[in-house]
């Protein structure tokens, strides 16, 4: 993803758009787009800046594109208010799923003509970053809901 599409895939998640960015940032919609498309003397965003428009997004689009330019993932730390055993399952379900989409992505791009293009390979990527990222959530969540504390062995181990 290229900075622009990055500010473009976080306007798509802000309510109101373009206007609302701006005057989130304390600027004019002129002076938004002249940042954008680093016209008329203007910078690109700062990463304060990119960060509070993450933050207004309400996604991790800023943390995925600097993770993607540093070969890292981003992993969303599970809730813990919301986890139980079906959500567990659930994100079984979830992790397997995107797990058989890079397979089904693999397997589509050698049969189309024998190999891998960079289209195709960014699109795997892409993918496998999504599974990836989608099973750390789901271990962690299941330590969390499953792990004990410390305190709690110890009383198992001396109760016995």
């Amino acid at each position: 993803m290229e900075k622009r599409e990055l500010i473009h895939e976080m306007l798509k998640k802000i309510e109101g758009g373009r206007s609302v960015a701006a005057a989130y940032l304390g600027m004019s919609d002129i002076k938004f787009n002249n940042r954008l498309y680093e016209s008329k003397g203007c910078r690109f965003f700062s990463v304060d800046e990119l960060l509070a428009l993450q933050s207004l997004s309400q996604s991790s689009l800023v943390a995925e594109y600097f993770a993607e330019r540093s070969n890292t993932l981003v992993v969303p730390m599970p809730e813990p208010d919301t986890l139980d055993n079906v959500e567990l399952y659930h994100m079984g379900l979830r992790s397997n799923v995107t797990g058989s989409a890079v397979d089904e992505l693999i397997l589509g791009s050698i049969q189309h003509d024998g190999g891998i293009d960079r289209k195709e390979e960014e699109k795997i990527m892409a993918a496998h970053r999504q599974h990836m990222a989608s099973r750390d959530s789901q271990v962690k969540a299941t330590l969390r809901v499953y792990g004990r504390k410390k305190s709690d062995s110890n009383k198992t181990q001396h109760s016995g």
